[in-house]
């Protein structure tokens, strides 16, 4: 390794530290927002771990009704760790944002080792300054959910396989291994986005700066698949994945209970939506617009055209090659659930900062250079505090003036051993706000025959929203609005059972029977 590899510039810790800032904004803020949905579950399992004290292999969700809710899905790696910090400090959900935050500014911090290892230390110090900034790193990299943990523990397997190939430490090889076996536990798809570039890197030489064709590129793989390395790597992640999700199916089958991993309720993909052009450019412009924040693109186009025969940017397009793959594979899911596309960044971040450098080295002067940096940098941090602020800290703003005060009501006037009925479509954030277990059900839902059956449950309370189909998306039939009005108010006035203000209620289900 030469001196210029070994060694970071002075100042390494500007990007994490400007990573950090960014995402401690709103940190304080209630799960709400976009994908409240997903970070509502995602914290109900860490309160559960922590007060039920029950093991990693039984989650439990807040959907469940009066039963236990132990439920079908990926490895809860996040909650449980977190879980286990609740049962120190006790239960205050910014930690669950915090430790993400944690989690995502290490990232960074590998990101730059990346890019340092398979290019330079410029174009790594560049790289992870974009990780650091970029909208969608920013956001996902505070929320309350396994995504942040999955990034880490990805760059963390890429990474300590390189340390491999260059110093053949088994310490480093067990750590990608460890690593990516997690990854692939969190999420199911990381054995392909992650591990075709693993099986590059694994196939190249020490160096990572060599020139290599296609077809070497292709020869090298075949070789090293004759080496037992990929063989145990892959098929003991894969031993472990099997063990975890037919566990996970056998407890979703009990409880009845489940994310919807099989099954018609599954988010899949199709061959009809593979030809929708129309979903791919909307899928492009998101990715264009909060992935890259614009800026990007070229970038990462320019970084390909100068690293596609190397062997570093080889690993890196193969990545890109992976998620593009897997896009085609969860179509309908990756439309859905923005965070599918975080990461692209692990892969695009080095390459970004290749591309920096490319321009760099092009201007005539140290004058243009500077105009050209600081300009570049102030229309980053611009278009990337624009996004944040407009599609998502302003959202949960807005969402937390409606749903906490009604979530606190609940904390109020239902005991913590009471079941209560949100009227929130398939969405438990308000369960999770209220820190209450029960029914999740829709405004269509709800008459007297339901009422009854739920009271007969167990359950007390319900309690939603005249203007919200769930936490996020408005009432617009003025029918279904009426009709629930009739059934929660009967002949009273509105005003006596509908708080005025935030069209919100929580009503006793028995008066609502006996009426």
């Amino acid at each position: 390794m030469t001196k210029a590899q070994s060694s970071w510039p002075p100042n390494t810790w500007i990007p994490p530290f400007i990573g950090l800032l960014l995402r401690l904004i709103q940190l304080q803020v209630p799960i709400v927002g976009v994908h409240s949905w997903r970070q509502a579950d995602t914290a109900a399992m860490a309160r559960h771990f922590a007060i039920e004290g029950t093991p990693i292999w039984m989650p439990q969700i807040d959907w469940g009704g009066a039963s236990a809710g132990y439920v079908e899905c990926e490895f809860p790696l996040f909650p449980y760790l977190l879980g286990q910090i609740y049962k120190i400090v006790g239960v205050h959900e910014w930690l669950g944002r915090g430790l993400a935050v944690i989690f995502s500014t290490l990232t960074i911090i590998l990101i730059i080792r990346i890019g340092q290892h398979f290019f330079d230390p410029i174009s790594g110090w560049w790289g992870g300054l974009f990780f650091a900034i970029l909208p969608l790193n920013v956001y996902y990299g505070r929320t309350f959910q396994a995504e942040s943990l999955l990034l880490l523990l990805s760059a963390l397997s890429i990474e300590r396989l390189i340390a491999w190939k260059r110093n053949n430490s088994l310490l480093a090889l067990l750590t990608s291994w460890l690593t990516f076996c997690l990854a692939c536990l969190i999420k199911v798809l990381p054995l392909i986005w992650l591990g075709i570039p693993l099986l590059v890197l694994l196939s190249q030489s020490k160096g990572l700066h060599e020139v290599s064709t296609p077809r070497r590129l292709i020869r090298n793989v075949i070789t090293s698949l004759r080496s037992p390395w990929p063989w145990v790597y892959g098929t003991t992640t894969l031993l472990a994945g099997a063990i975890w999700y037919l566990h996970s199916y056998h407890l979703g089958q009990q409880s009845g209970f489940s994310f919807g991993f099989w099954g018609e309720s599954s988010d899949r993909s199709s061959l009809k939506m593979l030809f929708e052009l129309r979903l791919w450019l909307d899928l492009f412009l998101r990715i264009v617009i909060r992935n890259l924040a614009i800026i990007g693109l070229p970038l990462v186009l320019l970084g390909l055209w100068k690293s596609h025969k190397q062997e570093g940017g080889q690993v890196l397009i193969s990545g890109l090659l992976g998620i593009f793959l897997c896009t085609a594979i969860a179509l309908r899911a990756s439309t859905i659930h923005e965070y599918y596309q975080l990461p692209i960044q692990l892969f695009a971040c080095p390459l970004i900062g290749k591309g920096w450098l490319v321009l760099k080295n092009s201007q005539a002067t140290n004058f243009i250079h500077a105009v050209f940096q600081v300009g570049s940098l102030t229309l980053l941090i611009s278009i990337s505090m624009i996004v944040l602020n407009f599609d998502y800290w302003a959202i949960e703003r807005e969402q937390a003036k409606v749903w906490v005060p009604l979530a606190e009501l609940i904390r109020k006037e239902v005991p913590a051993n009471e079941t209560i009925v949100s009227v929130t479509g398939s969405d438990p954030t308000l369960l999770n706000l209220a820190r209450r277990k029960g029914w999740l059900t829709n405004a269509n839902s709800v008459n007297k025959t339901s009422l009854k059956v739920w009271s007969n449950q167990g359950a007390t309370k319900i309690a939603g929203s005249l203007n919200w189909e769930e936490i996020h998306i408005a009432r617009t039939d003025e029918k279904i609005k009426d009709q629930l009005i009739n059934i929660l108010c009967k002949k009273k006035n509105t005003s006596s059972c509908i708080n005025k203000q935030s069209q919100t209620y929580l009503l006793s289900i028995k008066d609502l029977i006996n009426d």
